[in-house]
């Protein structure tokens, strides 16, 4: 289920309708505004703040969900 929400705001974000699990943020045209942007509506959807920094270094829909499941643990 988090993958599904957390996919909706990744397509949200870019634009875009069709986004896999292992798709990069920054490979579909994501810059630095639209992922500060997505950090927040994912805390502010999960209540889990996701630093930046992380983001950066794995900006994919899987990666974000085991950082979810990692820092709601």
């Amino acid at each position: 289920m988090r993958e599904e929400q957390i996919t909706t705001l990744f397509a949200e974000a870019l634009g875009l309708r069709d986004i896999a699990p292992d798709d990069n943020f920054f490979d579909l045209g994501g810059h630095s505004l639209l992922a500060s942007k997505l950090v927040r509506r994912i805390r502010a959807q999960f209540g889990v703040r996701i630093p930046l920094r992380r983001f950066y270094q794995a900006p994919t829909v899987s990666a974000v969900v085991r950082e979810l499941d990692r820092l709601s643990a």
